[in-house]
C-alpha cells in the first residue's frame, strides 16, 4: 500500500506533461510508461472448492486414511480485509502483462467433543504468493472495459498451530505450492486516470503437502487442497 501511494504521488506532476509540446517528440516516459502502466488493489472474497472429508460415519476424527491429515476432516476459509495489489503493463493496444499479490488462509477442523457439537483444529494454513499473467482487454469508447487474464502463481506456505495443539516436540511442516489461474472482469472509468475494477477468479492451486510431527518424532502425512474461486472489487489507477 505504501508503494501504491508513492506511485500515485509521483504521477501527479507527470499529468501536466501528458501531451508533448507542438513539434516535440514524446520522451521515453511519456511513450512507454505514462500511457501503458496501471496499478491497483482489490478486496477479495474467496471460497475453497474442497472443504470436508467424510467417511462412513460422516465427519470422523478417526477416519485417518480419508481425512486431510490425521483427525482433520475440515477446512474453513478465513477472509482477510486488506486489498491485494497488482501492477499491469500494456504491451500493445489490447494486450499486456501483469503481476499480482495473492493470499489465502484456511482454518483446520476436527471434532472437539464426543457429542460432535463443537469443532476445534490444529491451526491455520496460510498461502502467500505472487502471480504473473497475460491480460487481454476490449478497448472501446465506453466507460466499461471488459478483460480476461490467465497466469501462474507461486506460493509460500505457513502453518500457525493452535495453542491447544502445541506442545514440546510437536510441530507442523508444510510445503510450498504453485498453480495456474484465470480471471475475467471489467474496469469502469471514473475519470482520466481512476477506475473501479471488479472480477471473478479461479485459482487451481496445487495441494499443500503437510506433515505433523508428534511425540518421539512420530509423524503423520497428509495434504490440504487449496483450490479456490473468488470475487474481487477494487480501484485501478492508469498513468
Amino acid at each position: 500500500m505504501a508503494t501504491l501511494a508513492a506511485l500515485l504521488l509521483l504521477s501527479v506532476p507527470a499529468r501536466a506533461q501528458d501531451a508533448p509540446a507542438a513539434g516535440e517528440r514524446p520522451g521515453f516516459g511519456q511513450r512507454w510508461i505514462a500511457t501503458r502502466l496501471s496499478i491497483g488493489a482489490r478486496f477479495t472474497y474467496f471460497w475453497l472448492e474442497d472443504t470436508r472429508r467424510a467417511g462412513e460415519n460422516g465427519y470422523d476424527n478417526g477416519n485417518l486414511s480419508g481425512n486431510f491429515l490425521g483427525s482433520l476432516w475440515g477446512l474453513d476459509a478465513q477472509q482477510h480485509y486488506f486489498p491485494n495489489p497488482y501492477l499491469e503493463y500494456r504491451v500493445v493496444s489490447a494486450f499486456g502483462i501483469g503481476v499480482s499479490y495473492d493470499q489465502v488462509r484456511a482454518k483446520t477442523l476436527d471434532w472437539a467433543n464426543e457429542e460432535h457439537t463443537l469443532t476445534a483444529g490444529d491451526g491455520e494454513l496460510e498461502l502467500r504468493g505472487v502471480g504473473v499473467y497475460l491480460v487481454a482487454r476490449h478497448r472501446n469508447r465506453s466507460r466499461f472495459e471488459p478483460y480476461a487474464n490467465a497466469g501462474y502463481a507461486w506460493y509460500e506456505s505457513h502453518f500457525f498451530v493452535s495453542p491447544g495443539w502445541a506442545a514440546p516436540g510437536r510441530r507442523f511442516v508444510v510445503e510450498d505450492t504453485d498453480g495456474w489461474f484465470v480471471a475475467a472482469g471489467c474496469t469502469v472509468t471514473l475519470g482520466k486516470h481512476l477506475g473501479v475494477d471488479a472480477m471473478v477468479r479461479h485459482s487451481q492451486v496445487g495441494d499443500v503437502a503437510a506433515r505433523a510431527y508428534l511425540v518421539r518424532n512420530r509423524h503423520r502425512d497428509g495434504a490440504f487442497p487449496m483450490r479456490y474461486d473468488a470475487l474481487a472489487v477494487g480501484i485501478a489507477y492508469a498513468f
